[in-house]
């Protein structure tokens, strides 16, 4: 303490390796997201590591929610309309294991927009469902096994919340 009372000011380089390291740890969950997200969904503690911490607070964030919730919802709209009625690059997916798992996924994004608080580990089951070209989204497996990810998603998601609440 100063004479007036008051905390010391931090020196400058002190600011400056605070703000390169918190920069490096930015740069390093942008390279190794996959392995993070990989991490969180298999129920890793986001605060043994940085890189784990920021990266559950980039999967927390609502416009990120948001946008996973409108790629879940765009899944189960495709299913109901014409598939010779545009051209598309992305990979196409089982559709009968989306028609079975429907519900369940209109809940997940549902969950993923409203739901409050949630659960970094559900987003990261999520983003991996419909982002990892293995997932039964996208490879035949056993029959209802999207069903059973995504409820397993849609639980992590809501671990908290109240159990009265139904989205749909």
């Amino acid at each position: 303490m100063t004479p007036m009372g008051s905390a010391p000011a931090r020196p400058a380089a002190s600011r400056a390796g605070g703000a390169v390291r918190k920069g490096l740890c930015w740069l390093k969950t942008l390279l190794v997201r996959g392995r993070l997200d990989a991490a969180l969904a298999g129920g890793a503690d986001p605060e043994r590591d940085p890189a784990l911490t920021l990266r559950a607070k980039q999967l927390l964030r609502a416009r990120y929610r948001r946008r996973l919730a409108a790629s879940v919802q765009h899944l189960v709209d495709d299913l109901e309309s014409d598939p010779g009625s545009y051209l598309s690059s992305a990979l196409p997916f089982e559709l009968e294991e989306v028609a079975r798992a429907r519900q369940t996924l209109l809940s997940l994004a549902d969950a993923l927009r409203y739901a409050d608080p949630v659960h970094a580990r559900g987003i990261a089951l999520t983003l991996r469902l419909i982002t990892d070209p293995l997932s039964p989204l996208y490879v035949r497996t056993t029959k209802g096994e999207l069903q059973l990810q995504a409820q397993t998603a849609l639980n992590y998601i809501l671990a908290d919340s109240q159990p009265w609440c139904e989205l749909r």
